[in-house]
This record gives structure tokens, sequence and C-alpha cells, in this order.
């Protein structure tokens, strides 16, 4: 699981579609599906990882802390591993 301290960005040529849950990829384009837009959203390149989740969990009161956790790291682990988000 990526690290709490870690500060994710987007990988040059990668962007959020302004309007659609879509990632803008180099080689296309990544559809979106549950938070995974919120969270991309708060990939800035300034915030650590445990800062996401703080935002998150503002924005979405009912949810569990560990689920909010676990769904932001997995997602930045599965997104860094396809080499869309840096460290």
């Amino acid at each position: 699981m990526m690290e709490l301290t870690a500060t994710p960005r987007l990988s040059s040529g990668c962007r959020l579609h302004p309007t659609e849950a879509m990632l803008l990829i180099p080689e296309g384009a990544l559809k979106l599906t549950g938070p995974a837009r919120d969270i991309l959203l708060e990939v800035d390149g300034a915030q650590t990882v445990g800062a996401i989740i703080e935002r998150l969990l503002l924005q979405y009161p009912g949810a569990s802390a560990a689920d909010i956790s676990h769904d932001v790291q997995a997602l930045l682990d599965r997104m860094q591993q396809r080499g869309v988000v840096r460290l």
C-alpha cells in the first residue's frame, strides 16, 4: 500500500476529463468508477496521501475512515502501477 506520507501527482500527459468520469492518458482514456474521480481530483502533487484521505472524509461523512483509506491507497497503487500516478 502507498505510504500516507507519499505525495502523489498525475504523470505528464494525464488529466481528468472536465465533465466526465474519465482520466485522459497519452494512450487513450480510463473510465473511472465509484469514488475514483473524487480521489484523483485531490491528487495535485502537493497533498500527501494522508491529507487526501482527510479531505475525502469531509466529503463523505457517512463513510468509515478505514474504507476511505483503503479505497484511496488501492486506487493510487493501481494508478501508479499503470504509470498514471507518480510520487
